[in-house]
């Protein structure tokens, strides 16, 4: 007799799991746990087979889970981020003490919501999302997640971005798509904004939320920065050359490549706004003559000339395809003989390609 499908996931996910379970033990790790104490990161560097027994689990725990829940589920998911967004916005995770629990009234007080708002954004938080639970009625503790927002500040960042302006720019995309326009102001964002601006044009007249999406965009993984290191040449570029890092935030890359070969130097285009300040914030570890920085608008024509390598990570997916040859055509006057453009950024592989763990992510 053939093993249905719902079977033949719950046994992927007892052989994976059991993988996990045994490097955990056999190597000290922490378990992974929703107490405050939990870690961050569960399954972090362990070797390749480990990594995708971790995927092997949570890809069939996916399917095995929207097979049991059915098609109407998967038409109609859990879509209320308006708790999480009240979390983050009224600071709830850093007026609730680590040491001991907090009662609602008091937590409400604290962070001037009536009561009976700030019970219902945290029961919900809890069950839905691990936020915050709730040891006895009526009193508020930490989870691991709560307590990471509490005291990680790349977390906030990224529930900044996530929540105050991505998530409105895409509950209005559909209604950008329907205009049928190739415009960088007809979006999803502007609309939300309701702007005639594009979203860069945007941000620079919002200082502090440019600063927000850039401190968000500083949290890139060490692999993704390995990864950029390790597949371009950069150790072959003559001594003392210069790299222009186009549209490049605050300098993260730029100072992770000068840190790895300290025969170039660095040059950081953003705008203003943006890099206000971010030359004084390098690490002690950079060398600061080595890494500077630009305000630059990648839209009018590129103002260094004679540079090694024009880099451009993660830039080009923000833009129509009209848009990313402008950008492209303002470098040319620019370039030296041998010159390089080095084009960091996603390609979307052909559906089914792909384990469904990274396709997700990928779309």
């Amino acid at each position: 007799m053939s093993t249905s499908r719902i079977a033949q996931l719950a046994q992927i996910i007892s052989s994976q799991t059991n993988i996990l379970d045994e490097h955990l033990q056999s190597h000290g790790v922490p378990e992974p746990s929703f107490k405050p104490e939990g870690p961050s990161e569960p399954i972090q560097q362990a070797p390749l087979d480990v990594q995708k027994a971790k995927n092997d689990v949570i890809e069939a725990a996916i399917e095995l889970r929207q097979l049991l829940e059915g098609p109407m589920k998967l038409l109609l998911p859990e879509s209320n981020f308006a708790p999480l967004i009240a979390v983050y916005r009224f600071k709830l995770a850093s007026l609730v003490p680590t040491e001991a629990p907090i009662s609602f009234a008091d937590l409400a007080a604290k962070g001037g919501l009536l009561e009976h708002d700030l019970r219902r954004i945290i029961r919900y938080t809890a069950i839905h999302h691990r936020v915050f639970c709730e040891p006895t009625k009526g009193y508020v503790a930490h989870t691991a997640a709560s307590r990471l927002l509490a005291e990680n500040p790349i977390a906030s960042h990224l529930m900044g971005l996530t929540f105050e302006e991505c998530w409105p720019a895409h509950n209005r995309a559909v209604d950008a798509i329907g205009r049928r326009s190739d415009e960088a102001n007809i979006s999803g964002y502007a609309l939300a904004n309701a702007t005639s601006l594009n979203t860069f044009q945007f941000l620079s007249q919002h200082p502090a939320r440019a600063q927000r999406f850039a401190a968000a965009m500083a949290t890139t993984s060490p692999a993704s920065l390995d990864a950029l290191s390790t597949h371009f040449e950069w150790a072959q570029l003559p001594a003392n050359s210069t790299v222009v890092d186009v549209g490049g935030s605050r300098g993260h890359v730029s100072q992770h490549l000068a840190q790895k070969f300290p025969q170039l130097s660095f040059i950081v285009q953003d705008l203003p706004e943006v890099i206000e300040g971010a030359k004084d914030k390098l690490p002690e570890t950079v060398d600061k003559g080595r890494v500077d920085f630009i305000a630059h608008d990648m839209f009018t024509a590129q103002p260094v000339q004679g540079a090694a390598v024009y880099l451009l990570r993660y830039v080009l997916h923000d833009w129509q395809d009209k848009y990313c040859i402008e950008i492209l055509r303002n470098l040319i006057p620019s370039l030296k003989a041998g010159a390089k453009v080095v084009i960091r950024d996603h390609l979307l592989p052909e559906p089914g390609t792909m384990a469904l763990l990274q396709e997700m992510q990928m779309r």
